[in-house]
């Protein structure tokens, strides 16, 4: 924390060693990359409804869920499809179903490409 002169509030900045942090690992020519999760919005209760972000050029593949007592975690992956052609750099964005072999209740949601929570939409039954 350290403060600026003629600024009351502090101002906060993360110290991280450089050799800690590293570039963003490239997508292997003809590999699967995760998809993110947006957020869940309305579905019966025992069927997550997914928007989801992928690539103008990427073929996505899944849903797939992974179950427990107290979470579930979904996975999807995008494939990138342009076969080496020029491609937009645009967002996409989707939906999809994913039945669970239970009612979600208060189970905690995990996105698997990023290990975060997928926020819940306001529309959720």
């Amino acid at each position: 924390m350290f403060t600026v002169e003629g600024v009351e509030q502090k101002k906060v900045h993360v110290a991280v060693d450089p050799s800690a942090v590293t570039a963003r690992p490239e997508r292997i020519q003809g590999g699967f990359e995760e998809v993110m999760a947006f957020d869940l919005v309305a579905g019966k209760p025992d069927e997550l409804l997914i928007r989801y972000g992928f690539g103008a050029c990427d073929t996505v593949h899944g849903p797939r869920a992974y179950e427990t007592d107290q979470l579930v975690v979904i996975d999807m992956d995008e494939e990138d499809s342009s076969s080496g052609k020029p491609c937009p750099a645009i967002l996409k964005t989707a939906t999809t179903t994913v039945t669970l072999t239970r009612p979600l209740g208060d189970r905690l949601v995990l996105d698997s490409g990023t290990g975060l929570p997928v926020l819940r939409g306001l529309n959720r039954r």
